[in-house]
């Protein structure tokens, strides 16, 4: 996995608790209106600072509790859960933030224990997906069994919703 950036200190990514910011590289989806673009979007080659990541998490463990894993798309990676078992050893409270595009893996790490806290973004309704993700897959169908993945965990969970105008509505 390449980690494309960290946040050292944030007190919205985290409901309730300071934390840092790890941001994965690459995502399989292509919103127009990402904020993250150049991580999501950009040739991954170019990120690769997960060393030095590193040497910073285990320094700001003394000081924070917890980690929100974002992106791009953290799930697209399979080596995610080797990334949240180094976070879980330094014992921090974990975060993943997901568009919902793989259930499988967001299902993996709830029962292995590895996060404590998920938000799904949830970018449109069913029939727009392709059009809000900029893809002509559409996602809806593994959106929808990642929100039953968390309805049926006993982790805390959160759906948000971006609204932008000229694509979505109310």
């Amino acid at each position: 996995m390449k980690i494309a950036g960290i946040r050292t200190f944030s007190l919205v990514d985290y409901p309730g608790k300071p934390c840092a910011v790890i941001f994965t590289a690459g995502c399989n989806f292509r919103c127009p209106w990402c904020h993250n673009w150049k991580i999501a979007y950009g040739d991954r080659k170019d990120y690769d600072i997960k060393e030095q990541a590193f040497k910073i998490l285990r320094k700001l463990r003394k000081k924070l509790d917890a980690v929100c894993v974002t992106g791009g798309e953290p799930t697209i990676h399979n080596d995610l859960p080797e990334l949240l078992t180094f976070l879980r050893n330094l014992g921090y409270f974990i975060k993943l933030d997901t568009n919902g595009s793989n259930p499988e893996m967001v299902g993996n790490v709830i029962n292995r224990k590895l996060v404590d806290y998920v938000a799904l973004d949830l970018k449109a309704k069913p029939e727009s997906y392709p059009e809000i993700t900029g893809v002509r897959y559409n996602y809806w169908c593994e959106v929808k069994r990642t929100v039953l993945v968390l309805r049926r965990s006993d982790i805390e969970y959160e759906y948000r919703m971006t609204y932008v105008p000229g694509l979505s509505d109310e």
